[in-house]
């Protein structure tokens, strides 16, 4: 538990008036090496009312300490609920920034936890498999030192996560943790720490899905943080996650919108041409083919150079034709806005059908069928 100085100079006087009242007292020395609260020491108080054979202007006395105590603990509870409000109307008002700057992210959730949260520095990192990167970094105006040098050490170039084991520790378990000021150089990035100098710090993930994909960190220079700091950057994290994972889906969104509008373009000027195209009646031959080439010459240039080709289906004549431009399952995937999965049964079924064991050889079959005069 963290004790404020002034929590700790109250407890301190409580006991030596407490001392002044009751003499050599071994309950009250044992409770003086405890480093206690003024919360302790009106328990004993109050213990001792119960208790001790007291003259009444003893009596008197410790029942004056005990409201005073009281009173100070009234007054410690008004200040932190006037603190945590402020906290969390601050709070509030970050994440709506957070929220509206989608796009500048990184460079919002720093500034708002370096101003209106009032935290000396705070750094958002992005983090890409095995590296992380820092992007952006905060100051606290009011902040006293020189971090020019800092500032320029934040340019977004990776780091490996074997070099930062607190971070690489956080990127696997995807939970948050504190150092305070006597770990601040211990598993930890050094050449950053060297240039910070905080007094101790927390640093928060940012995960999406099940994935840490960003971490932010946080310190108050000279003072250490609490669990209510962490928390708040937690919740900050949080509205930075849903964020990104917003953004990601309406970029989604847009790409297959894009598509469904290019095809139905496609349809368009497709029905277009065969409006304006004539409609003519082929003349019928009467003879019969003599051969077996002759009837062979008599189908579809692309079923003969790709066997079974008819039986494709429209979905699979798509895949075709960007397997055969050499296309990954994964780029297939985002053209036509399907699962990997689905693209994946349609190859399976294209190699079936034509008889093919490669995506190499349905890609010759496919670019000499394309040489057939009439061919689609």
């Amino acid at each position: 538990m963290i004790i404020s100085t002034r929590s700790f100079e109250l407890a301190e006087q409580a006991i030596a008036e407490l001392r002044e009242l009751l003499g050599s007292e071994p309950n009250l020395d044992s409770l003086a090496s405890d480093e206690p609260d003024p919360t302790t020491v009106r328990t004993f108080a109050v213990r001792q009312l119960h208790e001790s054979t007291l003259s009444p202007e003893q009596t008197i006395r410790l029942a004056e300490l005990v409201m005073r105590l009281d009173a100070a603990r009234q007054d410690d509870i008004s200040r932190r609920l006037r603190v945590h409000t402020e906290q969390f109307e601050t709070l509030y008002h970050a994440m709506r920034a957070i929220h509206t700057g989608t796009d500048q992210i990184a460079r919002t959730v720093t500034q708002e936890l370096c101003t209106n949260l009032g935290y000396g520095k705070a750094m958002f990192s992005v983090v890409h498999g095995s590296t992380w990167s820092p992007i952006a970094l905060a100051v606290n105006p009011d902040l006293s030192g020189d971090f020019r040098e800092l500032i320029e050490a934040i340019d977004g170039r990776k780091i490996s996560l074997r070099e930062a084991p607190r971070e690489a520790e956080l990127v696997r378990r995807r939970r948050p943790y504190a150092v305070d000021a006597a770990d601040t150089y211990r598993h930890t990035y050094r050449p950053l720490i060297d240039l910070s100098r905080p007094a101790g710090y927390i640093a928060v993930p940012v995960v999406v899905g099940s994935r840490a994909v960003a971490m932010i960190h946080v310190d108050r220079q000279n003072d250490g943080l609490t669990d209510t700091d962490v928390h708040i950057v937690g919740t900050l994290a949080a509205v930075c996650a849903s964020s990104k994972e917003r953004a990601d889906l309406r970029r989604q969104i847009h790409a297959c919108n894009e598509h469904v509008d290019a095809e139905i373009q496609r349809l368009t000027r497709a029905l277009r041409h065969l409006e304006h195209t004539p409609v003519t009646i082929p003349q019928l031959g009467t003879r019969e083919p003599s051969s077996p080439d002759m009837a062979t010459f008599d189908t579809q240039p692309q079923d003969r150079i790709i066997p079974r080709a008819q039986t494709l289906t429209t979905r699979e004549r798509d895949v075709l034709t960007l397997m055969a431009s050499g296309a990954t399952n994964a780029a297939i995937s985002r053209q036509l806005c399907i699962s990997e999965a689905t693209v994946k049964s349609h190859v399976q079924r294209i190699f079936k059908k034509l008889g093919a064991s490669t995506r190499a050889e349905v890609a010759a079959l496919y670019a000499n069928a394309k040489r057939v005069p009439g061919a689609s």
